[in-house]
């Protein structure tokens, strides 16, 4: 219908959206903040960006490409740093929508965004990696294939950019999402000046975290290198004396309550180049990291808090560590099993409502998701925690078969878990996991 009728409101409807996108302030001191805040979802900017996109995925490209291209340029020509900064956003919230449009143009597109990462505003140059980093999402392999020579080379330049430490972390965040889906024979030309670059900044970071405490920066190049070691593999193996030092030195001596999830994600880090370079050249340093992890481990189960972000990086930690040890874990299980199990068997608050008022009263809470039953009831359920148990399960997964035999004495307790998760209708990848598990547990019992 609205395609029919509505197209000719299009315009309109777009121009009506940059006004809300450009209703930002020139506050000096935003790039330098060490934290992203978190976006007001009412602030008319985040209205604006979420209009565009959702429009775009209602009525698709072939009725928003072109007026959207007729209005982007200019934007992007604008001796006003908020409307060029609009024009970028909006390139990046069209992309999922008009997929199909798009990717006929991408050349244009690409050719329009790139100057932008050299653009005199901090706040247009963090505008433009996120909209390369969201292309590298929407088009995946395709954009890295083609465009890598004009990508890479333009956020390794913003990654310079040690004034302005909110623009700088943006950059190693766009080059995440374009390293995800990059085909490591690609990813191989640009991995010395990469990997160069991360350390640079990382040595420089470090050294501020521990004169000065900030960390934004650094928890993103941390994460950046994660994910390089984990697209290279084994290739990664020359560069690990790089980082490895270092990377114990924070889980052991950066251990305020402020940094706790820069611990998770240096943890994670940790984990994630030991499972690329492979057992061989991380048992060096395997000793060291599993005392690292279990006196962690021992403060978490006295201390840590429900909401510690670290929870569930040390998860997926111990999950990898068993990866690259194989049954030498076994040893670990009566350490890690026993707050994993708690996690897993967490129950979540629900509720049934039967109006929208009363919905909407629990929604002011925050955290709470509906779905309809069978006699139109409305269930509610808390998801603090959801994602935690989810992740807990996954790590059952993981030792349930690759331990077999050396699982056997917890094949009960995770069974009783697992099996009542079958019909868990809050999350479906719970459910899901919860039958991945159940072969590898008869598996496990027959040895």
């Amino acid at each position: 219908m609205f395609r029919k009728h509505g197209s000719k409101f299009i315009q309109r409807f777009i121009l009506q959206c940059v006004k809300f996108m450009i209703d930002l302030e020139d506050d000096p001191q935003w790039s330098l903040k060490d934290e992203m805040e978190e976006e007001d979802p009412k602030s008319n900017v985040v209205v604006g960006e979420g209009l565009i996109d959702r429009l775009s995925i209602a009525i698709g490209g072939r009725v928003l490409l072109q007026p959207i291209m007729a209005t982007a340029p200019s934007l992007l020509q604008s001796a006003d740093w908020r409307l060029r900064h609009s024009g970028l956003m909006m390139l990046g919230a069209m992309a999922e929508g008009c997929y199909d449009q798009m990717f006929t143009i991408l050349d244009q597109i690409v050719l329009l965004v790139v100057p932008y990462c050299q653009d005199p505003h901090c706040r247009v140059r963090f505008a433009a990696c996120n909209a390369l980093g969201q292309f590298s999402i929407d088009f995946p392999l395709h954009f890295q294939k083609k465009y890598h020579t004009k990508v890479v080379p333009s956020l390794l330049m913003v990654l310079n950019d040690i004034e302005n430490p909110q623009v700088q972390s943006h950059a190693a965040a766009a080059l995440v999402n374009f390293i995800e889906q990059c085909p490591k024979a690609v990813l191989a030309k640009y991995i010395d000046d990469i990997v160069f670059k991360l350390e640079d900044i990382f040595s420089m970071k470090l050294k501020e975290l521990l004169e000065k405490g900030t960390k934004q920066v650094l928890g993103q190049v941390i994460t950046t290198t994660a994910t390089v070691a984990e697209a290279m593999g084994d290739q990664f193996a020359q560069y690990y004396n790089r980082f490895m030092p270092s990377l114990k030195y924070i889980v052991a001596n950066v251990t305020k309550k402020e940094y706790r999830l820069l611990r998770g994600k240096t943890i994670e880090c940790i984990s994630l180049i030991g499972l690329a370079v492979g057992a061989e050249k991380f048992m060096h340093d395997a000793a060291d990291v599993m005392k690292l992890l279990l006196k962690l481990q021992t403060e978490q189960d006295i201390h840590m808090e429900v909401d510690d972000p670290q929870i569930s990086y040390m998860m997926s930690a111990w999950g990898r560590m068993c990866k690259i040890l194989g049954q030498s874990f076994v040893e670990y299980l009566p350490v890690v099993m026993e707050p994993l199990l708690k996690i897993a068997s967490h129950q979540p608050e629900f509720t049934f409502v039967d109006s929208v008022d009363a919905e909407e009263a629990y929604n002011k809470d925050g955290g709470w998701e509906f779905i309809t039953l069978a006699d139109h009831q409305r269930l509610g359920v808390r998801t603090f925690g959801l994602d935690d148990k989810f992740t807990a399960c996954q790590m059952l997964v993981v030792y349930a078969r690759d331990l077999k035999g050396g699982f056997v004495d917890y094949v009960e307790p995770v069974a009783k878990i697992m099996i009542p998760l079958l019909r868990f209708l809050f999350h479906d990848m719970i459910r899901i996991v919860a039958a991945e598990i159940l072969p590898y547990l008869l598996e496990d019992i027959q040895g």
